[in-house]
């Protein structure tokens, strides 16, 4: 007698955790978008305390390591840092929704 194989959900355990994942990547890009005035160094400062302390996303060699990325690239150093950290959190796509979601905001302002 053959064993059945167990009924599989439809969606996977991986699949769950990745759109926890870019849920977080939204969330913190839109309100960073949103709520985080005073330039670079204190859109940096705020991510910081998101993703390390808050969220622990990184290590702290992790972030400076990125944040080193981004001061070697041109570019506003707040973007790239946003990005790298919702790449680093949810793949390809959440580098897509964390960009969009973080420039979103300063360009919708800027258009009305």
């Amino acid at each position: 007698m053959s064993e059945t194989p167990p009924v599989r959900s439809s969606l996977s355990e991986r699949d769950r955790e990745q759109g926890s994942h870019l849920a977080d990547v939204a969330l913190v890009a839109l309100e960073r978008g949103c709520l985080a005035f005073g330039g670079p160094a204190a859109h940096i400062a705020m991510l910081r305390e998101e993703v390390l302390v808050r969220r622990n996303w990184l290590s702290e060699q992790e972030f400076l390591d990125l944040l080193g990325i981004t001061n070697l690239i041109p570019g506003p150093n707040s973007t790239e840092m946003v990005i790298l950290c919702s790449y680093r959190r949810a793949g390809w796509l959440g580098l897509l929704v964390g960009g969009i979601l973080f420039i979103f905001p300063a360009a919708a302002i800027v258009l009305a």
